[in-house]
């Protein structure tokens, strides 16, 4: 085998997983011309062409597909031993990616990434917020947070924290005006905000629970939200009544921006959770954060304190 002809597999498996040379170019940190010219070479030396390039898309030939299903457990396996000998050599360094859930990073990550970043100088973490499931592997993803429907069977997840308890709040201004539901049948007489559901695409249906009675109540949703934080926002501002997970509610109920409703009535629901791929192929970085999120740093548990860019009125 001649050496020349590894040169070049990892930027193509690169741009074969994203389709996108403009994509392949971020993650490796070099220029797009650069990544073009990389993979024109490849294609040279194999004289099969890997990639059909247009204007707006990449798309695999079949060759290319026949190459990627070789070369790219290879590419992985290469980039495994790099890593987990970088983490034997030296302390814990280099970036980790992750994808979370708005209310996942507010109410395990956010709290505690102060105290992470300044244990761990060398680690750089970069977050991108999505409420959707998320193929952790072809978006370049080291772990995501989420709730458990987003977890996709084939991979490793830790449960951070305990169970989230669902409650209906207002802003305190909306229920001097409009009054104070004592039952979950009560609230088809108030003005309810509505969650559509990322995965189904369907307004989430309120269910609540007091230990003796299940109550599934349809509401009006006069206004509907896919975003969590512009549905918080929407109930500090008195737009109605927003059922929520308590953990990212609670500074703003302190504060007395907004106030739990119909009491001892909610619906517990599953805690989140840090999936990730493989539990053989753990870096160290994303094993530090783990036992960081799950408590193993006594004195670092932090405090969730006011959301920003949340505006509790009173």
């Amino acid at each position: 085998m001649r050496q020349d002809h590894l040169d070049g597999l990892v930027t193509f498996v690169q741009v074969a997983e994203h389709r996108s040379f403009t994509h392949a170019a971020q993650r490796l940190g070099v220029s797009t011309s650069a990544v073009s010219q990389v993979v024109r070479s490849l294609e040279g030396r194999l004289g099969v062409v890997l990639l059909k390039r247009t204007t707006r898309s990449v798309k695999l030939t079949e060759p290319g597909e026949r190459f990627l299903k070789r070369v790219k457990p290879l590419v992985v396996e290469l980039a495994h031993a790099a890593d987990e000998i970088a983490d034997q050599a030296c302390a814990p360094a280099g970036q980790l990616r992750l994808v979370a859930s708005t209310p996942a990073y507010l109410t395990v990550l956010r709290p505690h990434l102060r105290c992470f970043l300044q244990r761990y100088p060398a680690i750089d973490i970069d977050i991108v917020l999505r409420e959707s499931r998320v193929d952790l592997v072809a978006e370049g993803f080291d772990a995501g947070l989420g709730q458990d429907w987003q977890v996709e069977r084939d991979l490793v997840a830790v449960a951070l924290g305990s169970e989230q308890r669902m409650l209906a709040l207002a802003a305190p201004h909306y229920l001097a005006d409009r009054g104070l539901p004592g039952h979950p049948n009560e609230l088809s007489s108030h003005d309810c905000i509505g969650y559509r559901h990322p995965a189904t695409g369907a307004v989430e249906r309120w269910v609540f629970e007091n230990g003796q009675e299940r109550v599934q109540v349809g509401i009006k949703s006069r206004l509907v939200h896919s975003d969590p934080v512009a549905l918080l926002q929407s109930a500090v501002d008195g737009l109605g009544i927003a059922y929520l997970p308590h953990g990212y509610t609670d500074a703003l109920q302190a504060q007395g921006g907004l106030r739990a409703v119909l009491d001892g009535w909610g619906r517990t629901i599953a805690p989140y959770m840090l999936y990730f791929p493989d539990r053989r192929s753990i870096s160290s970085r994303l094993r530090l954060l783990i036992d960081h999120l799950r408590g193993q740093n006594p004195g670092c548990q932090g405090r969730l304190s006011e959301l920003s860019g949340i505006d509790a009125k009173a």
